[in-house]
């Protein structure tokens, strides 16, 4: 089964100010387009690619409609400045999701992140529900055998349901599986953890599999610098570092697109602080941003958030 895309060409649409500089471009007069999966041709980028699936999203009993936020996000980030970044995007096109087997595109997903990894791109993805997670940590683990890998994942919901069905309650349980059975670690720290929006058998699995947690309560302004010890501590030992960012664990007049809104959430500026301090060690090599419902969102607000969001981790990243 075909699960690749080339992203449409319409997508990458913005304001053209050429005539005012050379150098007032945007992100949408810079980035490579590809007619094709062929990472081995863009050495020295970043690859941007979209995982468009939410079938773990509605085995977990959410609101689907997440499927459609790749092309979405990337519209939000086209008309944003370009500035020369060292590393440039390339737009490597969407996984999308077909038949009825979650397992089968996560495979897919996991095949083409590995390819871009052993390619030496860094890979940024668009979901997708949170299953984009499991696909993405799988493609790193196999394009990086021997190193040790940790994941950092801002958000409310840990996500290491226990079930005999994937979805997008399970990928870090998954993954935790996936170590035990390669007998490599399993480091996960979750980021924004709400105990109102978690029961107590999953906070019982996360102390089973040793899940670093910073509660929601902890992330205020105040408590920043603690904030970054704490990550700091959790990045010390690692040599490749995953960061996923579910876009439910903002603020609800943040991010009110997302299958579950947050009750209380933690603020934009602070989960940017901390992605400055995980890509300032040098070890980043993979981010996704995910949940982001375009049937829920009015007039692309949400959209324009989490394309800030990635254009900001984006222009820190590629020039780190």
């Amino acid at each position: 089964m075909q699960f690749w895309e080339q992203t449409p060409e319409n997508i990458w649409q913005g304001r053209d100010d050429s005539a005012e500089s050379p150098s007032a471009k945007r992100i949408f007069q810079t980035i490579q387009k590809t007619t094709s999966f062929t990472p081995e041709k863009y050495p020295d980028h970043i690859a941007l690619m979209g995982f468009m699936c939410d079938k773990g999203v509605e085995l977990n009993k959410g609101r689907v409609g997440a499927a459609t936020a790749p092309n979405i996000i990337r519209q939000g980030m086209a008309n944003f400045a370009d500035h020369e970044a060292t590393k440039p995007l390339v737009d490597l096109g969407n996984i999308i999701f077909q038949g009825d087997s979650l397992p089968a595109v996560q495979t897919a997903f996991a095949e083409h992140i590995t390819a871009c990894h052993r390619n030496g791109l860094p890979t940024l993805v668009f979901g997708g529900g949170h299953e984009t997670a499991y696909a993405h940590a799988k493609g790193l683990y196999d394009a990086y055998p021997n190193a040790r890998i940790g994941i950092i994942n801002f958000d409310a919901h840990l996500d290491v349901r226990k079930a005999n069905t994937a979805s997008s309650g399970t990928p870090f349980k998954q993954l935790a599986e996936e170590c035990q059975n390669s007998n490599r670690p399993f480091n996960y720290l979750c980021v924004g953890v709400s105990r109102a929006s978690n029961t107590k058998a999953l906070l019982d699995t996360a102390n089973e599999l040793n899940v670093k947690i910073i509660w929601d309560t902890e992330c205020t302004e105040g408590n920043i610098a603690n904030l970054n010890t704490q990550v700091n501590t959790f990045l010390a030992d690692l040599d490749v570092v995953y960061l996923t960012i579910d876009l439910d664990a903002l603020p609800f007049a943040e991010m009110f697109a997302v299958s579950a809104p947050s009750t209380l959430g933690v603020h934009t500026q602070i989960y940017l602080s901390l992605a400055e301090t995980i890509i300032s060690s040098g070890k980043l090599k993979a981010v996704d941003l995910v949940e982001y419902n375009p049937s829920l969102d009015r007039d692309m607000l949400c959209a324009k958030t989490a394309a800030r969001i990635a254009w900001h981790i984006y222009n820190s990243w590629a020039n780190n």
